[in-house]
């Protein structure tokens, strides 16, 4: 999945994938959590519009680029993708079926018939093809490239016939599957010709294959959608889907119980203003919030300087400032979430030990060490978290500047190219269960490397455990990988934390809908008014 960029806003989840980063508007499956309200039971009411609040404007409307919570949300409303993984089994979308071969270096992807995009064009094998060669053209600088290179070397694939995709592994690469997962093509018929996809004009009019169709954004102010008749899924009961930028969370807040939207991530502070008014939804997003460390900046370059304030600061008061307590965020150590795969806690946990961390800095012989942290404005939690963080880092002689940002400008600062002119950032991601995904924030030129950290002995350990075959191998690789990036801290985990959405209660088909990572629903298509 992707880095989910946070702001009101990680990676792919993989994909904030880069790192995308959350709080407002990177495929996992559905998961489960608790609703303190029910919504109305009454009768399916057809029609209508319902609206979402969002943090901010999107980015590109295009699979291949969207890395942040707002831009992935209506991607994923446009937009379908081949098939989704839960619980382990395949969920199909656009895909018929996706079989490997018994020594899983051949893939056959088959597509399901009579497939269109919302222009009325067959949707077929030379879209995916198309899409494909799109990502692994360096020159687009795709997001996903990543996800379709053996050894630095693309997988090849081929057409078979007009629902058919052939693909050829030059070794076992256990990721494969879920990189085919968070795939979503785009049309050739549009961006055939196209010299800069990302930049095209033909985003500001996408052509998707989702359950909505585009209507119109109003930078600013809204991103108007509309349902697609002709969806594969079956036609959706709400006839228009409207988010609207709505940056300040008190603001959506009073908009919600004014009636003006209709659903909402809610801050764990601001639960009770809801409790009674809405259905509340509380889930696990598999999302890990944290502090990236800039290895660019002269002092966190120091290791010393960076763990320093790793013993400085104190999990449980930042979480207590931030999240209320660990009901809606748990203490996070390892730069992998729980649900992963291969996930450890046998790290450097840090324990507060203000004396260690003056130590490390007489250690480094920096002093009058004065940094500055980067946050999207609005966001209360990650506002608690650096108050936090500002006094705790004074106690050891570190002077913190905080810096809100408006979301956008703070998105365009982390993924800038090259040398990064902030020292930290609060940022989160959501990267599935495989562990793989998490490569690309932490690999010598990966795409979600925003702390421009180098370890290239690492890297080596990445593509070790990526190929390895052996479970226990496997496990015992990503286990060491957890390790020396608890020692090297290219960032800093906080806390996983869960994710609280207010739905009005005259909105039905929460479950059939599925709140999910990211996205908020899976699948909007499902949701319907009642009467």
């Amino acid at each position: 999945m992707k880095n989910v960029v946070r702001g009101n806003y990680n990676m792919k989840m993989k994909k904030i994938l880069p790192i995308i980063l959350a709080s407002c508007m990177l495929f996992l499956s559905a998961c489960g959590g608790e609703s303190k309200e029910e919504s109305s039971t009454g009768k399916i009411k057809e029609g209508g519009t319902i609206v979402f609040a969002a943090g901010g404007d999107p980015r590109v409307l295009n699979p291949m680029y969207g890395n942040d919570r707002v831009t992935m949300t209506i991607n994923n409303a446009l937009y379908s993708p081949l098939f989704d993984i839960e619980n382990g089994e395949k969920q199909y979308y656009l895909a018929e079926s996706f079989t490997p071969s018994e020594d899983f270096l051949t893939y056959t992807l088959k597509l399901k018939k009579d497939l269109k995009w919302h222009d009325g064009e067959s949707l077929t094998a030379d879209d995916i093809v198309f899409t494909l060669d799109k990502i692994l053209d360096q020159s687009q600088k795709s997001l996903l490239r990543g996800d379709f290179l053996v050894d630095g070397k693309p997988v090849e694939y081929k057409k078979v016939d007009d629902l058919t995709i052939e693909f050829k592994l030059p070794r076992v690469m256990m990721n494969f599957e879920s990189a085919i997962a968070s795939f979503s093509p785009i049309p050739k018929h549009i961006f055939e010709g196209e010299k800069d996809i990302a930049t095209s004009t033909k985003n500001e009019n996408p052509i998707g294959s989702g359950p909505y169709k585009f209507k119109e954004h109003k930078k600013g102010e809204s991103v108007t959608l509309v349902k697609n008749d002709d969806y594969f899924g079956g036609k959706p009961h709400i006839d228009t889907v409207v988010y609207r930028i709505i940056a300040d969370s008190n603001s959506s807040t009073s908009a919600f119980l004014n009636g003006e939207i209709s659903a909402k991530y809610v801050d764990p502070r601001d639960v009770d203003k809801f409790e009674g008014k809405a259905t509340l939804e509380t889930y696990d997003e598999g999302m890990l919030v944290n502090a990236i460390m800039n290895f660019d900046s002269p002092a966190l370059s120091k290791k010393e300087i960076r763990q320093a304030i790793a013993y400085a600061l104190d999990k449980d008061e930042m979480i207590k400032a931030g999240y209320i307590d660990e009901k809606y965020a748990l203490k996070a150590f390892s730069d992998l979430v729980p649900t992963t795969l291969y996930y450890t806690e046998d790290v450097n946990k840090y324990d507060k030990n203000v004396e260690k961390a003056k130590e490390l800095i007489t250690k480094s012989g920096m002093n009058d060490i004065k940094l500055n942290v980067i946050f999207t404005n609005g966001n209360k939690s990650d506002e608690a978290t650096t108050l936090v963080m500002q006094q705790r880092l004074k106690d050891i002689g570190i002077e913190l500047q905080l810096v809100p940002m408006e979301r956008n400008a703070f998105i365009q600062k982390l993924f800038t190219e090259g040398k990064k002119d902030f020292d930290m950032a609060i940022n989160s991601y959501v990267m599935g269960n495989e562990p793989n995904a998490y490569r690309s924030i932490f690999e010598v030129g990966g795409e979600n490397n925003i702390s421009n950290y180098v370890n290239k002995d690492l890297d080596k350990k990445w593509e070790a455990a990526n190929g390895e075959t052996d479970k226990t191998k496997r496990e015992a690789l990503y286990k060491e990988i957890q390790k020396t990036l608890s020692e090297d801290l290219p960032i800093y985990p906080i806390a996983y934390s869960q994710s609280i959405i207010a739905i009005d209660k005259k909105i039905g088909g929460i479950k059939e809908a599925k709140p999910a990572p990211i996205f908020m629903f899976k699948d909007l298509s499902k949701l319907y008014l009642t009467e």
